[in-house]
């Protein structure tokens, strides 16, 4: 029976500390450390930024993504988990695939309306799209939208802070014909 009740009473403490260390399956800025090859405090502009958490999407880690959202803000971390895993996937799992920047194809200096990228399979039609709108608060950047656009049926299309299905197509204004 007291073998019991130690038990009983390990696995309370147990779960306190669980729910104490953020295992409620939400996130905000806590200010975990960043990851050396991943510096979203050192960026200087959004541009940067945004190439940052690009970068964190497409070397498959979600965990670096779950603290640069606003302070605050409740994530899904599960979803995310889940999405950063397939558009990494999707993005890396083929050479031949077309990348496109569209904020430095345009030429564009504003950088307030965010930062679109696509990829087109080999026959030139839209798979993949990822649009990052990063804004400053104080010193430091954080994501402010992040919509993950996907045209292959097993990929979800996904936006985040909310985690709500969102259209799989955007259209982006561009000149194809340059």
């Amino acid at each position: 029976m007291i073998y019991r009740l130690r038990v009983l009473l390990y696995l309370v403490g147990l779960a306190v500390i669980v729910q104490a260390c953020g295992g409620s399956g939400t996130s905000g800025n806590s200010g975990v450390k960043e990851v050396a090859d991943l510096p979203f405090s050192s960026a200087t502009s959004a541009k940067e930024y945004a190439e940052i958490v690009l970068k964190s999407i497409k070397t498959n880690r979600d965990k670096p993504l779950q603290n640069q959202f606003k302070p605050g803000e409740a994530i899904n971390l599960a979803k995310l988990k889940r999405l950063v895993n397939m558009y990494s996937t999707g993005i890396g799992g083929r050479d031949d695939w077309e990348y496109h920047d569209f904020f430095e194809l345009s030429e564009n200096e504003d950088e307030s309306k965010g930062f679109d990228y696509a990829w087109l399979d080999q026959k030139g039609k839209l798979g993949m799209q990822i649009f990052i709108l990063a804004k400053k608060d104080g010193e430091s950047y954080y994501i402010d939208d992040l919509d993950f656009r996907s045209r292959i049926d097993v990929i979800d299309s996904v936006n985040f802070p909310s985690g709500q299905d969102i259209d799989d197509y955007k259209k982006i204004n561009y000149d194809w014909v340059k």
